[in-house]
């Protein structure tokens, strides 16, 4: 029997974790995957116990190894992850309390500090994107001020998948991309550890681990690991990288210009970029593959429209059945344009707005269900054109992953809406795909980053721009962004006329 090499592959989403191995042609071939706790102990405050998010990681990949075919050997296993937040370990590596995560918004008030002093700023022009309040510097200067005790036990700040790496072979390590916002020298790729005098916490200025690039074979798997996962001892394990550009890179985008769209709770929009770019207004990440860098923008507007739609506008449990009811609305929808900012926090991206909220303009009595829904999609549609017109990006294919890629509507809507073509990769696990092929090159597997996307990633579907429905798009976009801008200051006025968290207007 031909042995075959086996490429091992963990995403640990926010709230569900998974592990695919994948053959060396990409063909996945078992995966496992369990569901996390997200724990929310106060208002804004968002976290996961660490030791529990291993537990389960540690649960899929037993899994996965179970259900290998006798001829697929590991050769290597990769980790990505959610990024941002804070997974501190002690001296001794065990977790300092719960993981506070990248939706946490505790330390937004820091922000607004930095934001007022100018040194908001000063971290801007150091690593080319401004820090939001999800962002490990940010937590670690609140837990400084709120938690004292807590803080003055860390001793290396990790991220979640730089966490589970640590478990697996006893390394403390980041990569650039997690690294990047707020601790690298844009223009070095290195450390820049003054940002820790510049926000006042000097003492922790070596809490970063060891900085590691994606494809760096950082430790094997030991023995303690080995027992509890049943993998190989001895097993390496590269350094990886989070679950943004790890989508993109399993999805095929890995050259300057190309760019990737994920449609899932949230939206992300990145596309590839030589270098740091000039503006500020989304995350830039150094790679640390050449002088790649990805460009991203993330929305909060995304499925729970849809999720919503379905249940309380035209009561359907399935999803999937609402196309069903947009099939004879026209294109604009008669007149009714949608905003889907839904999210309880607002939207961050290409704007960034805690007050906006979803809206409906231009309801008659003439419009019916199919109209509302047809509205919600074309809306979803323009938000994702919104964010990547704000892209440094060139005018080809666009690349779609997600959730969100099963409505064909939705699709070929934002086909439309972007007049570029719009494919979607093969395969249902592209952030462990793309984690695995990092993994390929850095044990030899592949000569390179091109040829292993080349080798691995093929198009599963493509939807071309249908004739006249760009012009259409066109103008009902200009709308969708004079609307959403002059509404600005009225989202502002719906806050104060209300009472915090109710829906009761305020008294006299």
């Amino acid at each position: 029997m031909t042995e075959e090499p086996t490429l091992l592959a963990v995403d640990a989403g926010t709230s569900t974790v998974k592990t695919v191995a994948f053959r060396t042609d990409g063909e996945e071939i078992a995966s496992s995957s369990r569901e996390t706790e997200i724990l929310r102990p106060a208002s804004g405050q968002i976290e996961q116990d660490p030791t529990e998010v291993w537990k389960q990681v540690v649960e899929t990949i037993k899994a996965v190894s179970s259900e290998l075919p006798a001829d697929a050997v590991p050769v290597g296993i990769a980790i990505t992850g959610q990024g941002d937040g804070l997974w501190a370990v002690t001296d001794e590596g065990e977790p300092v309390g719960n993981a506070i995560l990248w939706s946490d918004s505790r330390a937004a008030p820091i922000l607004d500090e930095w934001a007022e002093s100018g040194r908001l700023d000063e971290i801007v022009a150091q690593c080319g994107s401004s820090p939001y309040p999800g962002m490990s510097l940010p937590l670690l200067v609140w837990l400084a001020r709120e938690q004292p005790d807590r803080f003055a036990r860390i001793d290396t700040a990790l991220s979640c998948k730089d966490w589970l790496n640590y478990k697996l072979t006893g390394e403390r390590t980041l990569d650039p991309t997690e690294a990047t916002v707020p601790y690298l020298d844009k223009e070095m790729g290195t450390y820049d550890r003054d940002v820790f005098d510049l926000v006042g916490i000097p003492n922790v200025a070596e809490a970063l681990p060891r900085l590691t690039v994606p494809t760096e074979i950082i430790g094997n798997v030991t023995e303690a690991a080995a027992k509890e996962t049943t993998l190989p001892v001895g097993l390496p394990v590269v350094s990886g990288l989070f679950d943004v550009p790890a989508s993109a890179i399993g999805s095929g985008v890995i050259r300057p210009g190309d760019v990737a769209v994920t449609l899932g709770t949230s939206l992300t929009h990145q596309a590839i970029v030589e270098g740091p770019q000039a503006s500020d207004r989304g995350i830039q990440m150094n790679l640390g593959m050449g002088d790649r860098w990805t460009y991203a923008i993330g929305s909060n507007a995304g499925t729970p429209s849809l999720e919503w739609l379905a249940e309380t506008i035209v009561g359907i449990e399935d999803v999937a059945g609402l196309e069903n009811y947009a099939t004879d609305a026209p294109v604009g929808s008669d007149g009714v344009l949608y905003h889907p900012y839904l999210s309880s926090s607002g939207e961050r991206g290409p704007f960034v707005d805690p007050t906006a909220r979803a809206q409906f303009v231009g309801l008659t009595p003439e419009h019916d269900t199919g109209h509302l829904v047809r509205a919600v999609y074309e809306g979803l549609s323009l938000a994702v054109r919104d964010c990547v017109e704000h892209l440094p990006a060139s005018t080809g294919e666009v690349a779609l992953s997600g959730g969100g890629t099963s409505s064909e509507l939705w699709c070929q809507l934002i086909a439309d809406c972007l007049d570029r073509p719009v494919v979607i990769p093969s395969g249902s696990e592209l952030g462990a795909k793309g984690a695995a092929i990092v993994l390929g090159v850095a044990l030899g597997e592949y000569p390179s980053l091109e040829a292993a996307v080349e080798g691995i990633v093929d198009t599963e579907t493509r939807y071309e721009p249908r004739p006249d429905a760009p012009d259409a798009y066109d103008e009902l976009y200009d709308l969708f962004v004079d609307i959403r801008e002059e509404m600005g200051p009225l989202w502002t006025r719906r806050v104060t006329a209300y009472q915090e968290g109710t829906n009761q207007p305020t008294s006299d």
